[in-house]
């Protein structure tokens, strides 16, 4: 099913942050299990781990990934799958335990024992549309965690679902978790109030992540960080105890202008190491050497309109950059855009989520491929892949 995306300004906010899967051809350059060497020397191999996947993510031993798929039905399920692609497990899909909605934007604990996702209310305002509740916003959705085999579930957050246009309940979302090292915190991203921006407004979220007879819950839940200046904010890594990897406008620029920052939980001081508010940088991920792993659309050949409203239908390209934790040592990692590269898709391509292994040897990303027109984005095939260092990122970065 194709939806019109005019239909809802909530829609367009979901498409914001992510790409759309809506079936269509898939270029033979990404069939699943194919093996590119890429442009970047730096880069030994791409692989193509699932041709209907996206987020996938580690385990705290670096042997299984979690990820999420949108399925016939329309709607996200949670799998783990080992690192050549080959699905271990269905998680939530059919599962009794859990609604049958929305599943996804999963993360094992530091432990290894749970995964925590986003399960999407089984009814909401707008639940007509399975697109609204997104595993990669979380509208509609709470927080739950389950075991490894998919037996037990427990419901970790109960953020009001609204239900109505006149209820007065926000378009509340839940979305991106993320654990403290220890395992003793556990953060994410929320969207609190409309107030009337389609995009919405933003911040993060914290509470103890506690474990009583096996039995998983969060206490002590507040509010970590609203942004001052701008209206978007999402935690992407502990760099240490006392500094967070950020993606936001906390500049005050444009959401689409957002950058990466560190910022410092004790003094709630943050330092830019993007510094380009005409560019998207968003999705990162930190690897064991302490740099940076982030998406952006700087060398996109189709410049952002930013008068346009609805900007999040303006037709994009995205790759993967690195940089150390100061902002130092940029470089461009992949170039699934550029003609002529090894990795080429042909098609608009974006890149999204990330997540690099224990060891440092594997970036687990996202890609979006765009099937929409040369002057709207609207459709996209969502594929999970996994980049090979030809250096691992692991130890101390010189």
């Amino acid at each position: 099913m194709t939806l019109n995306l005019r239909t809802s300004s909530l829609v367009a906010c979901a498409v914001a942050l992510i790409g759309w899967s809506a079936g269509g051809q898939v270029p033979l350059a990404l069939s699943q299990g194919q093996r590119i060497q890429p442009k970047n020397s730096s880069l030994k191999s791409i692989t193509v781990l699932q041709a209907n996947g996206a987020r996938p993510r580690f385990s705290p031993d670096g042997k299984v990934l979690v990820f999420d798929r949108r399925n016939a039905d329309e709607y996200f399920d949670v799998y783990l799958s080992d690192i050549q692609g080959n699905i271990l497990r269905k998680i939530t899909e059919g599962n009794p335990g859990i609604t049958q909605r929305n599943n996804g934007n999963a993360r094992f604990d530091p432990s290894g024992k749970f995964i925590v996702f986003v399960s999407e209310a089984p009814r909401h305002y707008l639940d007509d549309r399975p697109r609204m509740g997104d595993s990669g916003i979380g509208l509609y959705s709470n927080f739950w965690a389950t075991d490894l085999q998919g037996s037990h579930f427990w419901q970790l957050t109960h953020e009001p679902v609204k239900q109505s246009m006149t209820d007065g309940v926000p378009n509340f979302a839940e979305s991106n978790p993320l654990f403290s090292r220890d395992g003793h915190t556990f953060l994410w991203t929320q969207r609190y109030a409309d107030r009337g921006h389609f995009f919405g407004w933003w911040r993060i979220m914290a509470a103890d992540f506690v474990v009583s007879d096996g039995q998983p819950s969060l206490r002590n839940q507040r509010i970590l960080i609203t942004p001052q200046k701008g209206n978007y904010i999402t935690a992407m890594a502990f760099l240490d105890s006392d500094h967070l990897l950020v993606s936001g406008n906390l500049d005050g620029q444009h959401e689409y202008g957002m950058d990466q920052y560190v910022y410092d939980l004790r003094s709630g001081h943050f330092v830019n190491l993007t510094n380009t508010p005409l560019i998207w940088d968003e999705d990162s991920c930190l690897a064991p050497n302490g740099d940076i792993v982030w998406m952006s659309n700087q060398d996109s050949r189709i410049k952002f309109d930013f008068s346009e409203r609805h900007g999040v239908t303006q037709p994009i390209e995205r790759e993967y950059y690195s940089m150390t934790s100061t902002g130092q040592d940029k470089q461009r990692l992949t170039y699934f855009n550029e003609p002529g590269a090894p990795e080429y898709v042909g098609i608009r391509t974006l890149v999204a989520a990330c997540d690099i292994s224990p060891d440092g040897r594997y970036l687990a990303g996202t890609l979006s491929i765009d099937f929409g027109t040369a002057s709207r984005r609207e459709r996209g095939e969502l594929k999970a892949i996994l980049i090979e260092f030809a250096q691992p990122m692991a130890g101390t970065h010189h």
